[in-house]
Protein backbone atom coordinates (compact mmCIF):
# COMPACT_ATOMS: atom_id res chain seq x y z
CA UNK A 1 0.00 0.00 0.00
CA UNK A 2 1.44 3.52 -1.10
CA UNK A 3 1.85 5.39 2.01
CA UNK A 4 0.65 8.80 0.96
CA UNK A 5 1.48 12.12 2.93
CA UNK A 6 -0.72 14.93 3.62
CA UNK A 7 -0.15 17.58 6.49
CA UNK A 8 -1.86 20.84 7.03
CA UNK A 9 0.04 23.50 8.15
CA UNK A 10 -0.87 27.00 10.31
CA UNK A 11 0.70 29.83 10.62
CA UNK A 12 0.72 31.19 14.55
CA UNK A 13 2.69 33.56 16.07
CA UNK A 14 5.02 31.15 17.56
CA UNK A 15 5.58 29.47 14.19
CA UNK A 16 4.66 26.97 12.15
CA UNK A 17 2.10 24.45 13.88
CA UNK A 18 1.33 20.80 12.64
CA UNK A 19 -2.09 19.78 13.41
CA UNK A 20 -3.62 16.22 13.08
CA UNK A 21 -7.66 16.09 13.08
CA UNK A 22 -9.98 13.77 11.29
CA UNK A 23 -12.57 14.37 9.03
CA UNK A 24 -11.78 17.71 7.14
CA UNK A 25 -8.70 18.34 8.88
CA UNK A 26 -5.00 17.09 7.28
CA UNK A 27 -2.16 14.98 9.17
CA UNK A 28 1.25 14.17 8.41
CA UNK A 29 2.45 11.22 7.52
CA UNK A 30 -1.05 9.35 7.05
CA UNK A 31 -4.46 9.87 5.33
CA UNK A 32 -7.35 12.21 5.54
CA UNK A 33 -10.07 10.15 7.87
CA UNK A 34 -12.71 10.36 4.74
CA UNK A 35 -10.94 11.37 1.46
CA UNK A 36 -14.42 11.95 -0.47
CA UNK A 37 -17.42 14.75 0.88
CA UNK A 38 -20.68 15.13 -0.37
CA UNK A 39 -19.69 19.10 -0.77
CA UNK A 40 -18.77 20.38 -3.89
CA UNK A 41 -15.32 21.92 -3.71
CA UNK A 42 -16.46 25.49 -3.56
CA UNK A 43 -18.69 24.37 -0.51
CA UNK A 44 -15.63 22.62 1.16
CA UNK A 45 -13.70 25.28 1.15
CA UNK A 46 -15.90 27.62 2.51
CA UNK A 47 -16.57 25.01 5.54
CA UNK A 48 -12.62 24.67 6.03
CA UNK A 49 -12.97 25.10 10.19
CA UNK A 50 -9.59 26.99 9.84
CA UNK A 51 -11.03 30.09 7.18
CA UNK A 52 -8.11 29.20 5.07
CA UNK A 53 -9.47 30.03 1.52
CA UNK A 54 -11.90 32.65 2.58
CA UNK A 55 -10.17 35.29 1.08
CA UNK A 56 -9.27 32.66 -1.81
CA UNK A 57 -12.90 32.45 -2.28
CA UNK A 58 -13.85 36.42 -1.65
CA UNK A 59 -11.33 37.28 -4.86
CA UNK A 60 -13.51 33.90 -6.83
CA UNK A 61 -17.11 35.61 -5.89
CA UNK A 62 -15.75 38.82 -6.91
CA UNK A 63 -14.66 37.39 -10.14
CA UNK A 64 -17.63 35.60 -10.58
CA UNK A 65 -15.91 32.10 -10.59
CA UNK A 66 -17.75 29.72 -8.47
CA UNK A 67 -18.77 27.72 -11.52
CA UNK A 68 -15.24 27.50 -12.89
CA UNK A 69 -13.99 26.07 -9.58
CA UNK A 70 -17.06 23.47 -9.59
CA UNK A 71 -16.56 22.13 -12.82
CA UNK A 72 -17.33 18.41 -13.35
CA UNK A 73 -14.20 16.26 -13.47
CA UNK A 74 -11.71 18.38 -12.67
CA UNK A 75 -8.81 19.11 -10.12
CA UNK A 76 -8.37 21.45 -8.90
CA UNK A 77 -4.92 23.07 -6.95
CA UNK A 78 -6.51 25.41 -5.01
CA UNK A 79 -3.51 27.99 -2.72
CA UNK A 80 -4.38 29.08 0.26
CA UNK A 81 -5.08 32.32 1.77
CA UNK A 82 -1.19 32.46 3.41
CA UNK A 83 -0.24 32.51 -0.73
CA UNK A 84 -2.59 34.98 -1.36
CA UNK A 85 -0.69 37.16 1.51
CA UNK A 86 2.45 36.18 0.14
CA UNK A 87 1.62 37.89 -3.40
CA UNK A 88 0.18 40.76 -1.58
CA UNK A 89 3.21 41.49 -0.10
CA UNK A 90 5.61 41.16 -2.90
CA UNK A 91 3.61 43.34 -4.94
CA UNK A 92 3.44 45.59 -1.61
CA UNK A 93 7.45 45.39 -1.41
CA UNK A 94 7.50 46.22 -5.57
CA UNK A 95 5.61 49.11 -5.26
CA UNK A 96 7.69 50.68 -2.54
CA UNK A 97 10.81 50.60 -4.45
CA UNK A 98 8.87 54.01 -6.27
CA UNK A 99 6.65 55.21 -3.48
CA UNK A 100 7.96 53.86 0.29
CA UNK A 101 4.36 54.21 1.43
CA UNK A 102 2.44 52.14 -1.14
CA UNK A 103 0.71 49.76 -0.02
CA UNK A 104 -1.15 46.36 -2.38
CA UNK A 105 -3.95 44.93 -0.38
CA UNK A 106 -6.51 42.71 -1.84
CA UNK A 107 -9.23 45.50 -2.19
CA UNK A 108 -6.32 46.65 -4.78
CA UNK A 109 -6.34 43.64 -6.29
CA UNK A 110 -9.76 43.46 -6.58
CA UNK A 111 -10.10 46.73 -8.24
CA UNK A 112 -7.56 46.62 -10.51
CA UNK A 113 -6.37 42.87 -11.23
CA UNK A 114 -9.34 41.04 -11.18
CA UNK A 115 -9.01 40.20 -14.87
CA UNK A 116 -5.31 38.78 -14.29
CA UNK A 117 -7.20 36.66 -11.38
CA UNK A 118 -9.71 35.43 -13.87
CA UNK A 119 -7.32 34.45 -16.01
CA UNK A 120 -4.10 32.91 -13.89
CA UNK A 121 -6.67 30.78 -11.77
CA UNK A 122 -7.27 28.66 -14.37
CA UNK A 123 -3.60 27.89 -14.00
CA UNK A 124 -4.24 26.07 -10.95
CA UNK A 125 -6.85 23.77 -12.91
CA UNK A 126 -6.17 20.23 -14.75
CA UNK A 127 -9.10 20.05 -16.69
CA UNK A 128 -9.42 15.83 -16.01
CA UNK A 129 -9.14 14.06 -12.99
CA UNK A 130 -6.02 13.49 -11.06
CA UNK A 131 -5.22 10.19 -9.49
CA UNK A 132 -1.56 8.84 -7.49
CA UNK A 133 -2.60 6.30 -10.21
CA UNK A 134 -2.33 8.32 -12.91
CA UNK A 135 1.44 9.77 -11.28
CA UNK A 136 5.12 8.91 -11.88
CA UNK A 137 8.26 9.79 -9.61
CA UNK A 138 9.19 11.52 -12.75
CA UNK A 139 5.93 13.58 -13.54
CA UNK A 140 3.31 13.71 -15.85
CA UNK A 141 2.83 16.49 -18.00
CA UNK A 142 -1.06 17.70 -18.46
CA UNK A 143 -2.33 21.17 -19.81
CA UNK A 144 -4.03 23.30 -17.75
CA UNK A 145 -7.22 25.36 -18.12
CA UNK A 146 -5.12 28.25 -19.17
CA UNK A 147 -5.03 28.27 -23.12
CA UNK A 148 -1.07 26.73 -23.50
CA UNK A 149 0.05 26.45 -20.11
CA UNK A 150 0.82 23.02 -18.86
CA UNK A 151 1.88 22.03 -15.35
CA UNK A 152 4.01 18.49 -14.86
CA UNK A 153 2.67 16.72 -11.44
CA UNK A 154 5.03 14.52 -10.04
CA UNK A 155 4.56 11.89 -6.91
CA UNK A 156 7.71 11.33 -5.43
CA UNK A 157 9.04 9.58 -2.53
CA UNK A 158 11.06 11.60 0.58
CA UNK A 159 13.32 10.95 3.13
CA UNK A 160 12.61 14.36 4.54
CA UNK A 161 11.42 13.52 8.61
CA UNK A 162 9.85 17.21 7.82
CA UNK A 163 7.28 15.73 5.53
CA UNK A 164 6.61 12.46 7.52
CA UNK A 165 9.59 9.79 6.89
CA UNK A 166 10.75 7.84 9.54
CA UNK A 167 13.30 5.16 10.15
CA UNK A 168 10.86 3.14 11.57
CA UNK A 169 8.85 2.34 8.63
CA UNK A 170 10.53 0.43 5.21
CA UNK A 171 8.98 2.05 2.89
CA UNK A 172 9.55 5.76 2.55
CA UNK A 173 6.00 8.24 2.19
CA UNK A 174 5.06 9.65 -0.98
CA UNK A 175 4.09 13.32 -1.75
CA UNK A 176 2.93 14.92 -4.51
CA UNK A 177 4.28 17.91 -6.29
CA UNK A 178 2.99 20.63 -8.86
CA UNK A 179 4.98 22.03 -11.23
CA UNK A 180 3.55 24.97 -13.04
CA UNK A 181 5.50 25.49 -16.06
CA UNK A 182 6.55 29.33 -17.65
CA UNK A 183 9.30 27.97 -20.02
CA UNK A 184 10.35 25.07 -22.51
CA UNK A 185 10.19 21.28 -20.77
CA UNK A 186 13.02 19.41 -21.86
CA UNK A 187 12.25 16.03 -24.00
CA UNK A 188 12.66 13.95 -21.23
CA UNK A 189 10.87 15.28 -17.90
CA UNK A 190 12.09 14.68 -14.31
CA UNK A 191 10.41 16.59 -12.01
CA UNK A 192 12.53 17.46 -9.41
CA UNK A 193 15.06 18.35 -11.63
CA UNK A 194 13.21 21.42 -13.72
CA UNK A 195 15.10 24.50 -13.17
CA UNK A 196 13.39 27.71 -11.59
CA UNK A 197 13.66 29.04 -15.32
CA UNK A 198 11.34 26.90 -16.35
CA UNK A 199 8.80 26.04 -13.94
CA UNK A 200 7.63 26.64 -10.10
CA UNK A 201 7.69 23.55 -8.12
CA UNK A 202 5.13 23.38 -5.45
CA UNK A 203 4.31 21.50 -2.37
CA UNK A 204 0.86 19.62 -2.33
CA UNK A 205 -0.10 19.81 1.61
CA UNK A 206 -3.15 18.30 0.52
CA UNK A 207 -4.14 15.54 -1.92
CA UNK A 208 -6.57 12.85 -2.78
CA UNK A 209 -9.70 14.33 -1.89
CA UNK A 210 -12.68 14.02 -3.70
CA UNK A 211 -15.91 16.10 -3.86
CA UNK A 212 -19.11 15.81 -5.27
CA UNK A 213 -17.71 17.93 -8.34
CA UNK A 214 -13.53 16.98 -9.13
CA UNK A 215 -10.76 16.77 -6.96
CA UNK A 216 -9.06 18.99 -4.64
CA UNK A 217 -5.70 19.33 -3.79
CA UNK A 218 -4.12 21.92 -1.89
CA UNK A 219 -0.92 24.04 -2.44
CA UNK A 220 1.74 24.93 0.60
CA UNK A 221 1.45 27.92 2.61
CA UNK A 222 4.75 29.07 1.24
CA UNK A 223 3.45 29.02 -2.33
CA UNK A 224 2.87 32.73 -3.54
CA UNK A 225 -0.11 33.50 -6.11
CA UNK A 226 0.15 33.22 -9.48
CA UNK A 227 3.19 31.43 -9.36
CA UNK A 228 5.36 34.47 -8.66
CA UNK A 229 9.11 33.64 -7.47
Amino acid sequence: MKNIIKFFMISALAGIILVSCKKNDYIVGGKLENTTTTLSTYDYLKSNRYNMFDTLLLVVDKAGLKDVINQKGITFYAPTDFAINNYLQAKTLQAQKKNPFARYSIDTLIKYDLNVFKDSLNTYIIPKTVTYGSLTENGVVFNTSKTGSQAVVSFEKTYDPNLGYTSATSTAPSIEYYTFIKGKLPNVVVASDIPDTVGVRVLCQTTGLTTSTGQLNVLSNSHVLFFKQ
